[in-house]
């Protein structure tokens, strides 16, 4: 059924009908797989999938979930499912007729955690019990799976499922195997409650009493082969998907990277997990694991990314029972600015000439602007290219002589920072638009599918009341700017609300921005368009201890909490550039874009400064 504004719709995977969530995927992240994973590389794989919030990892795994697959496969003619299909196929995920793969999607939940809590039991035997309850929920899942696929329904089937996995590792206790899926699924869920109860009891835990596990046998145990409805396999290869792995405590997540590093199968696992800052996974990369970090893959394909939100706003605006398109103005309107650029004009005139006083080198620049026929908007942009390019001049003490810089010269030291600087300072300096377009709405969005739904909700309701007026639905670039603007304060204000330690790390990022503003609007524009990012250099901090260490230091707990929530929460995000001898590799902290908006900043990458972890830490005191 149609809604009025689909954008209101957040995260696609919370959308309850396969159907609606398949119309509303759009599949250009399975290009990451079809490009780099050759064959059935992608299917022997152990791949770590991370992002912040609301990137689309729970979508993509719930992509290869048997219902979805399933709906997908009944459906592949549609033209609102031939594209995902087409790619699937080529993944070798489905065929023409048939569904190749078997998804096993497991959330992980903070109840894991709950087991680390009993202090009074041995560490071992709190691994035991970690690794029952995840065999148990494994097995389940599985068995969940196989039902869907088959079409048939869980838990009245599960007879109907034949598990013929010779136990010849005696993995299975209390139970003879081979055995039918009913009587898996009763010792397997036997097993979680029996932990739960441990949980609940306010008694004394006698841990003797659960069946306990030593490893992660499940993803051995439960194949292809040995999973069969009538005698024959439904699939030919299983893919698991442990979803929500930061969830788990530090100790639990580490020992299961490890359990699955060092037990390797044929079998597929996908890792999905949000961003936790700070915390590196010391593995081989590329001999051991492969690693998806979603905000990382758009950052590289800026035009595949603004593609792909195009077409996300074009099947969320088919949803609409309004019938109305997503359109965004590109272009500012010079008539309804017209007196704006019209006093801006006289004031840069009034600024240049005040600059110039007293000197002839810039009269043929002057001129130059004089006789300038563009329109009014590029003449004030021309005018203030040139007031930062003299500003710049007269900052070099050492050019003394008073020489007449050419036209030539000015064009050579206008390059595409300056431009895009001067666009900046114009509109901070007269109020103009800056925040407008759908390739500017992709960059405000980081990345991050959600954050764009979550700009392009009140978007797009402004288009469907410009629609009920009988007027164009496309919004000026004023009215997309104010509109841009004001999201970003109402997401400042409700920062509180949202995130963990919400004072540390609100006055941090005031701190950030109000430096970021006062290196970016200096006259000479000296890291054009802007500084909106950081680099950590802690080669020289208070103690002057070394450059890793202060990860561990006390002194910057603080510190290392709001980093690691920023990150976690999407409000910083690391771009990895190479800069310095040899190529030196440094994770540069950049601001989310709608921080940027907030606080005026432009949306480029690129302008960093350095700081000391001692400088941060003040930011996060005052």
């Amino acid at each position: 059924m149609k809604i009025r504004n689909p954008f209101l719709l957040r995260a696609s995977e919370r959308i309850e009908s396969d159907a609606g969530f398949l119309r509303l995927y759009s599949p250009l992240i399975l290009d990451y797989f079809i490009d780099n994973m050759d064959g059935d590389e992608l299917w022997n794989t152990f791949l770590f999938i991370r992002s912040s919030p609301g990137a689309g990892k729970s979508s993509l795994l719930r992509l290869f979930e048997p219902t979805s697959l399933l709906t997908l496969l009944n459906r592949k003619s549609g033209d609102e499912f031939k594209e995902v299909f087409k790619k699937l196929k080529k993944l070798n995920a489905v065929s023409d007729d048939r569904i190749n793969v078997l998804g096993v999607n497991l959330t992980f939940t903070r109840n894991y955690e709950l087991l680390e809590s009993f202090s009074t039991l041995p560490p071992g035997t709190r691994d035991r019990l970690f690794y029952s309850l995840l065999n148990s929920r494994i097995i389940t899942a599985t068995l969940r799976a196989v039902l869907s696929l088959a079409r048939l329904r869980f838990p009245e089937d599960l007879q109907k499922i034949e598990f013929n996995y010779k136990d010849e590792n005696l993995y299975f206790k209390k139970i003879n195997v081979p055995c039918d899926g009913h009587e898996l699924y009763n010792w397997a869920a036997g097993i979680e409650k029996a932990i739960y109860e441990l949980l609940d009891s306010f008694l004394p835990v006698n841990p003797t009493s659960i069946e306990g596990h030593s490893e992660l046998f499940s993803l051995e145990t439960l194949r292809p082969d040995s999973l069969l409805i009538e005698g024959r396999s439904l699939f030919d290869r299983i893919l698991f998907m442990l979803d929500d792995v930061h969830k788990l405590s530090a100790k639990q997540r580490e020992g299961l990277i490890t359990q699955l590093l060092e037990k390797r199968t044929n079998t597929s696992i996908w890792l999905s997990e949000r961003l936790e800052a700070l915390n590196n996974l010391k593995t081989n990369r590329g001999r051991d694991y492969e690693e998806l970090n979603l905000e990382n893959y758009w950052k590289d394909r800026e035009s595949k990314f603004e593609k792909l939100l195009t077409s996300i706003a074009v099947k969320r605006a088919a949803e609409s029972r309004e019938d109305v398109e997503f359109a965004l103005d590109a272009q500012q309107n010079e008539l309804e600015l017209a007196e704006v650029y019209k006093e801006a004009k006289k004031t840069l005139s009034n600024s240049i000439n005040t600059l110039s006083a007293g000197t002839t080198r810039f009269n043929e620049w002057k001129s130059h602007l004089s006789q300038f026929e563009g329109t009014d908007q590029e003449t004030c942009e021309l005018a203030k290219q040139i007031e930062i390019l003299i500003h710049r001049n007269l900052a070099k003490s050492e050019l003394a002589l008073d020489y007449s810089l050419s036209i030539l010269e000015l064009q050579e030291k206008t390059d595409e920072k300056v431009v895009q600087a001067a666009r900046l300072f114009l509109s901070r300096q007269f109020n103009l638009p800056y925040y407008f377009s759908m390739a500017v709405l992709a960059k405000i969005s980081t990345n991050n599918v959600e954050q764009f739904l979550g700009f392009s909700a009140p978007l797009y309701e402004r288009m469907l009341s410009l629609n009920l007026n009988q007027t164009s639905v496309s919004i000026s670039a004023r009215d997309q700017d104010r509109e841009i603007r004001k999201i970003a304060n109402e997401k400042w204000k409700d920062l509180d609300k949202m995130v963990p330690d919400s004072a540390l790390v609100t006055r941090f990022l005031e701190n950030l921005c109000t430096f970021c503003i006062n290196e970016t609007f200096r006259p000479t524009a000296p890291y054009a368009p802007g500084v909106n990012g950081f680099y950590i250099d802690a080669t020289r901090t208070i103690k002057l201890i070394n450059e890793d260490e202060w990860l561990s230091n006390d002194i910057f707990t603080d510190l290392q909490i709001v980093l690691n929530t920023c990150l976690a929460f999407n409000l910083l995000h690391v771009k990895e550039v190479m800069q310095g001898k040899k190529g030196q590799k440094k994770n540069i902290y950049y601001l989310n874009r709608w921080l940027c908006v907030k606080f005026g900043l432009p949306l480029s990458y690129g302008g960093w400064r350095t700081k000391k972890p001692d400088d941060l830490l003040r930011w996060t005191k005052r």
